[in-house]
Parts: C-alpha cells; sequence; structure tokens
C-alpha cells in the first residue's frame, strides 16, 4: 500500500513548519536550554545583568500595578481597587527618555528628559501644567533599572526583592514577542523566604504567591511580573507585571508640550 501524494506534502509540509518554528530540545534550531541559567541563579544579580545588556540599547518598557484593599470601616463595599500603569521609552544612546503614567499611584503624568533637562507634564480635570523638574524619567542603577521608571514613584521594593530571591523553576524555552526566552516561575508560599517575614514562617503573612520571569539569552528581562496575597493584613492582593518590547528599535523625540517650555519658566 502507497502513501498518497497528497498525504506525503502533507508531511514534508509538517516537517518543515517544526524546522522553522520549533526550539532546542524539540528538534528546531533555537536555543539550547543550557544557554540559559539555572533556575538557582534566579536572584537580585539578574537586574544587575539586565542594566548592563540595555546599557546602550533602546527599548519601551510597560508597566502594571493592581492593589486590592480590604475596607475597615463600615462600607457596602468590602474592598477598593487600585490601578496604575507606565510606559517608558528608553533611548540611552541619544540620551533621550519619556515616560507616561496614570492611575492611583502615579496619577496622569508624563516627564520628558533630553539628557540635561527634565519636563513634567501634570494633568488633571482643568488644567495641565509643564514645569522643568528634577525627576529622572529612567533609573538606570542595577537593581531597580526593571522595577521603577522614576526615582519618586513607589517601587514596592520590598516585594520587588522577595520575588526575585524567591525559590524558582525552570519550565522550558518559548518564544516572547518572537525572542527565544526560558520560563522560570516561583509557585506557593513555601517558594518564598522567610526573611521575608522576620523570621516567621512566610505563610504567616501570605496565603498566596506566584511569579514569572521571561528571560532571554543576553539576560535581558522581557516579562516579569509577581503577585502577593496576604493572609490577614488591610492590603488583601497587590500584582506587577513588566513587559520589555521594541528593544533595540524604541525613538524618543522630544513632545510638543515640552518643545515650548523653557528652563526656569
Amino acid at each position: 500500500m502507497h502513501a498518497s501524494p497528497l498525504s506525503a506534502i502533507a508531511v514534508v509540509a509538517l516537517l518543515v513548519f517544526a524546522g522553522c518554528t520549533g526550539l532546542s530540545g524539540t528538534g528546531g534550531n533555537g536555543p539550547s536550554p543550557d544557554e540559559f541559567p539555572n533556575a538557582s541563579a534566579i536572584d537580585q544579580s539578574v537586574f544587575d545583568t539586565h542594566a548592563t545588556a540595555l546599557a546602550n540599547t533602546s527599548f519601551t518598557l510597560s508597566t502594571e500595578k493592581t492593589r486590592k484593599d480590604r475596607v475597615l470601616r463600615p462600607s457596602e463595599k468590602n474592598f477598593t481597587y487600585m490601578n496604575d500603569t507606565g510606559r517608558f521609552l528608553v533611548e540611552p544612546g541619544a540620551s533621550q527618555y519619556l515616560g507616561h503614567t496614570t492611575g492611583y499611584f502615579s496619577g496622569n503624568r508624563s516627564i520628558y528628559s533630553n539628557g540635561s533637562t527634565e519636563y513634567a507634564l501634570s494633568r488633571t480635570e482643568n488644567e495641565s501644567v509643564v514645569n522643568p523638574t528634577r525627576a529622572p524619567v529612567f533609573n538606570e542603577s542595577g537593581e531597580r533599572y526593571l522595577w521603577r521608571g522614576w526615582f519618586n514613584n513607589d517601587s514596592g521594593s520590598q516585594l520587588a526583592f522577595a520575588a526575585i530571591d524567591a525559590t524558582y523553576e525552570r519550565e522550558g524555552v518559548e518564544t516572547f514577542q518572537g525572542v527565544p526566552v526560558m520560563r522560570y516561575e516561583a509557585t506557593g508560599v513555601d517558594a518564598l523566604s522567610d526573611s521575608l517575614a522576620g523570621g516567621e514562617n512566610a505563610s504567616s503573612w501570605y496565603e498566596e504567591f506566584s511569579a514569572t520571569l521571561l528571560l532571554d539569552e543576553d539576560g535581558v528581562i522581557r516579562h516579569y511580573e509577581y503577585e502577593f496575597v496576604w493572609a490577614d493584613y488591610h492590603t488583601r492582593r497587590i500584582t506587577k507585571a513588566y513587559t520589555l518590547s521594541d528593544v533595540g528599535s524604541t525613538d524618543v523625540e522630544k513632545p510638543d508640550w515640552a518643545a515650548n517650555t523653557t528652563v526656569g519658566s
């Protein structure tokens, strides 16, 4: 019995398709898992590696933060929700930076820097005000490189340290925004260090915890997110996420609202 020509073509097509999209370990031409750090190497040092890799490379960073609080006073609501988003365009080679934030924590604000002067645009329901400011748009120092855009922005650094110092597991190579990455995940309160809770078991403070880190071959963090759920506290849940995009292709231009502003105005 002979296979039909159509079946043979289908098999060849599948093999070609698999060769084009598969990653190492699955018969493809992508990177081997051995080219990525072991799970035990995931700690605060990954942010220093990330910062070094992007020192002269443009990129866009999108951030999201959500907080859910219990309402302790008598109210029709059991919880309140606070959301915040940010988008930072970073072009170190041209010394240009542009950040936009909106939400409960940061307000409706934009900051632009040309390397020598920073301009801030604050918006309210009634007006928009532009002033020179000393607040940098983006913090390029090691561990804060990904966590925080502005120095004066609430970074929740204690949670950020706790999340990256958790115990991670490697979940395999995948593609994120067209780039091969290794997925690292930390799941459950047991993954947290007990030092986070002052020496007590972390479960005495937290009910749930999870974190995901997507790391590319160059040590660049393409995506990082974590979530803490408190067992018995005013704050019930905090979720933060950071996503990198347009690496090497982000262009920053001075916005119109900053173009007509002079220092001292």
